[in-house]
């Protein structure tokens, strides 16, 4: 579905990890280097040869998962980029509308464009477009991403008015939304936009810090995660206080 190139960060936390990564992603050029240029069906099929079937990501050591480093790592050298995670599905013609959008004019090149994300039943096929979205969205098969576990973290999106845009042949900005605590949106943004805040790690607040400076348990770990990186998130907030006393926006 995404027909433009591809910056993945794989985090490989023991030696094992690690070949098993270079069997995926052969000849990397320099060493934590990676080259895809096989295609994705080729790598899964490798993977399905050599993996362990079954196993449930989560870190069993004391490695705390550096998520904000990998998306900083893998926006290196990027115009524009699109911050997603491996298990989100970009919409068909996603990359051919933005390119189209952004190469007809500058005027873009400064804003965050925000994608809005979803979620589907397993059992469902992706939809093809915003109607065939819209149809599983009202009888229940598709709903807001995070809707329910945080949905305040979506809320500013404006789902609503969305979904009552009419499709349009072309791509465009549909409306202005001011950035609110706590959205974390996926947007699509130029080189300008400042790093993830590397200091969080593992789940819960580490994309919300890229949005302050730009404008249920899944193991054990879970609760003590969130509790640490809440405290870091409130020490942030703080620090963007200091570091901006006369800003009229407040978080």
């Amino acid at each position: 579905r995404w027909e433009g190139p591809l910056s993945v960060s794989v985090f490989a936390a023991t030696k094992e990890e690690a070949q098993l990564a270079t069997a995926a992603v052969p000849d990397p050029r320099e060493p934590g280097e990676f080259a895809l240029l096989r295609s994705c069906q080729e790598v899964f099929d490798k993977l399905a040869r050599v993996a362990q079937p079954g196993i449930n990501y989560a870190l069993g050591t004391n490695v705390s998962y550096p998520n904000n480093l990998l998306r900083n790592l893998a926006r290196e050298g990027a115009n524009y980029a699109l911050v997603i995670d491996v298990d989100m599905v970009p919409s068909e013609g996603l990359w051919r509308g933005l390119r189209e959008m952004l190469d007809q004019s500058k005027q873009w090149a400064g804003t965050a464009l925000v994608v809005p994300a979803f979620e589907i039943r397993r059992a469902r096929r992706m939809p093809t477009n915003k109607n065939e979205l819209l149809q599983l969205y009202q009888v229940g098969e598709v709903r807001p991403f995070y809707y329910g576990l945080c949905t305040p973290c979506q809320a500013p999106t404006n789902y609503s008015r969305w979904v009552n845009l009419p499709e349009e042949t072309l791509l465009r900005p549909a409306y202005v939304v001011p950035w609110q605590d706590p959205w974390e949106p996926f947007y699509v943004a130029g080189g300008k936009v400042p790093n993830f805040d590397e200091r969080f790690r593992q789940y819960g607040f580490n994309r919300i810090s890229q949005g302050f400076k730009e404008a249920l348990k899944f193991h054990p770990q879970k609760e003590a995660e969130n509790q640490h990186n809440k405290i870091l998130y409130r020490q942030f907030k703080q620090e963007l206080k200091a570091k901006y006393p006369d800003s009229p926006r407040h978080c």
